[in-house]
């Protein structure tokens, strides 16, 4: 009787082991966190100072990866976002990144899935160092041959041979001045008339329709993404965009956008955003900007109301 109870309290324990590993894999509420791996370069490796590197990564997730960032020593210096707006199981892609400066880095890559989990961050180490410098070749010392020494020509003798006659000076006989023809008067032209200035009436609104993020961190750099119905531009009209918190007023970004906002699958991207440091909800607007006039030709077009993104750490 004895030796079946310590058999059947074994077999708890190790029930309970089980379960308890299974937990500790899965994550907090069952979740699997994504997964990242960097496919080269290879840690260690060098590269110049304003050479381009390119960090070839592959991330898989159970949910779906929407973004993949590369930090260098703690500062998030691209981002990578999936062309699909719900994310994608497994992206492949590059980051890139230019030191300017020689000395060793830390990179590191993580993955982010749709539901806010984060992968464990993979690292390389990069040595950022200038070339070394190429050698001259050395040119061989010149052998040189001993020549004998010319022989001196013998120095001539010369014959008296009298003097030449001069000729008899010229006379010349005094030759009136050609008259100066007269300075010729020239016609003022009038002046070519300055065409006016041409002005940019405001245009009909698009139909705009902001995608994502709908949340954000407050620090790190955000991509903003956006449809727009016609999807071209007219000419002299560009994109500008305009946030604000609980305030009245909205803030503007500097016009022109710097980087300008780039076409990727049938949508408008603005990769060079970022919150105001402290956790809160910005509401975000997508606009227009008259070129020949930027300080006053904001036109934001409505009824499509501003996009609340939350920007929590």
């Amino acid at each position: 009787m004895l030796d079946y109870r310590r058999i059947m309290l074994a077999l708890g324990l190790l029930l309970a082991v089980g379960m308890l590993a299974c937990s500790i894999d899965m994550g907090a509420g069952g979740a699997v966190n994504p997964t990242v791996e960097i496919l080269s370069p290879p840690s260690g490796s060098r590269v110049a100072p304003g050479e381009d590197l390119e960090v070839q990564y592959r991330a898989t997730d159970a949910v779906a990866i929407v973004r993949v960032e590369l930090e260098v020593n703690g500062q998030i210096v691209d981002v990578e976002i999936s062309p699909a707006a719900d994310g994608e199981l497994s992206i492949s892609g590059t980051l890139r990144w230019t030191p300017t400066t020689p000395g060793t880095y830390s990179l590191l890559v993580y993955a982010h899935n749709r539901d806010g989990a984060v992968s464990d961050a993979v690292g390389l180490d990069i040595i950022v160092s200038p070339p070394p410098p190429e050698s001259t070749p050395v040119s061989p010392k010149p052998t040189h041959t001993l020549a004998l020494p010319t022989p001196v020509p013998p120095t001539p003798t010369h014959t008296l041979v009298p003097p030449t006659p001069a000729p008899p000076t010229p006379t010349h006989t005094l030759v009136p001045p050609t008259p100066a023809p007269p300075t010729p008067t020239h016609t003022p032209e009038p002046p070519t008339p300055v065409p006016p200035t041409p002005t940019h009436t405001r245009i009909s609104c698009p139909n705009i329709t902001i995608n994502v993020p709908s949340s954000a961190p407050p620090t790190r750099i955000f991509t903003l993404e956006w449809d727009s119905v016609p999807y071209q531009l007219l000419s002299g009209w560009e994109w500008g965009i305009r946030f604000k918190g609980g305030e009245a007023s909205w803030t503007y970004l500097p016009v022109p956008l710097d980087p300008p906002p780039r076409q990727e699958g049938g949508h408008w991207k603005e990769d060079q955003l970022r919150g105001r440091g402290v956790e809160e909800t910005l509401h975000w607007q997508v606009c227009l900007v008259n070129t020949a006039d930027p300080a006053t030709a904001f036109q934001c077009c409505g009824p499509v109301p501003p996009w609340p993104i939350i920007h929590t750490r």
